[in-house]
């Protein structure tokens, strides 16, 4: 069984701070078509990040893509789906995920994406871990580094609860 900590890791303002710092720092170095925001975990971030970009007429798909399933660790196999309609032929394409942690999924969706003919692709996480790091890839554009622990809120969940919470916690085990 998991508690969360006292206190949140990052509140909701630091949160849109960064969101914020973020989007003009992705605006003024990359001129991206399509944002493609992995499910479910980065929902709330790539909205926020998406609002926040002066150019109001990028198109915007959202994948699914899971290993984790109801663990807290991840099974090791992707899962794509919500893919069959995306036409990224020739596009520069903005990969957005909530956390950078293995480096796995992040290391085959941009893989996916290239095979589905994108021209460029380049990735955003609001969140990063590098202490359990197994494949080679960086963020491009990354918010926060954290230490290895279980994260929730802000579109990150356990077993898909907590997810709507607007600050960033620990999940600490309680035994």
């Amino acid at each position: 069984m998991y508690k969360m900590s006292l206190m949140p890791l990052y509140t909701a303002e630091a949160i849109q701070e960064m969101v914020q710092i973020l989007s003009e720092k992705i605006a003024r170095n990359y001129k991206f078509d399509v944002v493609v925001g992995l499910l479910t975990g980065s929902f709330v971030f790539a909205s926020d990040l998406c609002r926040h970009f002066p150019n109001k007429k990028i198109k915007v798909h959202f994948i699914k893509a899971s290993s984790y399933g109801d663990a807290t660790e991840s099974s090791g196999k992707l899962n794509i789906s919500l893919a069959d309609d995306l036409d990224i032929t020739g596009k520069k394409v903005l990969l957005v995920d909530d956390i950078l942690d293995t480096g796995l999924t992040l290391q085959e969706m941009v893989k996916f994406l290239q095979e589905k003919g994108a021209a460029e692709v380049r990735s955003c996480v609001l969140l990063e871990k590098r202490a359990r790091r197994k494949a080679n890839i960086k963020a491009d554009f990354v918010g926060f580094s954290i230490e290895d622990g279980f994260v929730v809120g802000y579109g990150l969940d356990c077993a898909g609860e907590y997810r709507t919470m607007p600050d960033i916690w620990t999940l600490e085990n309680e035994n």
